[in-house]
């Protein structure tokens, strides 16, 4: 961050704190620490807090903070110290369907690859990928192919689930 920059003082005022917990900033704060005023997109669109190498996302981003929070109809944001990470645990995971099971569905509906990606709204690739083994659908696709299945009446059951 070079110094002169319009968002050089936010980078300075944010090097200077201890970054021992998150901060929230008012974005009149942040105007009077940067000496000017923010964009209209700042007050607008939570995209203009992206932590991006935008001039204003380098000034946090080279500081070691990173945008946390933003709340545009509020003005504020929160700024996290970047050493601080979020670990996030599925609660469970949930049964999917095999390269076979997409195969023998496609196959009981008498579809195509091209068929089953067009209903999907995917590429056929993507289909043939699932196929082969390369990929797996993910959890979103997943229950599209359940509810595919539960319309043209297959029969299946995808891994994971219990017997009855």
């Amino acid at each position: 961050m070079k110094p002169g920059a319009k968002y050089y003082p936010l980078y300075e005022y944010l090097r200077s704190l201890p970054q021992d917990e998150p901060i929230r900033l008012t974005f009149d704060r942040v105007e009077a620490i940067i000496g000017d005023s923010l964009p209209r997109s700042a007050r607008t669109s939570r995209a203009w807090w992206a932590n991006s190498r935008t001039p204003q996302g380098r000034a946090w981003l080279e500081a070691d903070w990173l945008v946390d929070a933003v709340a545009v109809d509020e003005a504020w944001v929160v700024f996290r110290p970047a050493r601080i990470t979020y670990r996030i645990t599925p609660r469970r995971r949930r049964p999917g369907w095999s390269g076979e099971q997409v195969k023998a569905l496609r196959e009981f509906a008498g579809w195509s690859q091209q068929e089953l990606a067009n209903r999907l709204s995917m590429r056929q690739q993507t289909i043939s990928e699932w196929e082969t083994g390369k990929y797996r659908p993910r959890r979103s696709t997943s229950v599209l192919l359940r509810f595919i299945a539960e319309r043209v009446g297959f029969p299946y059951r995808t891994e994971g689930e219990d017997e009855p």
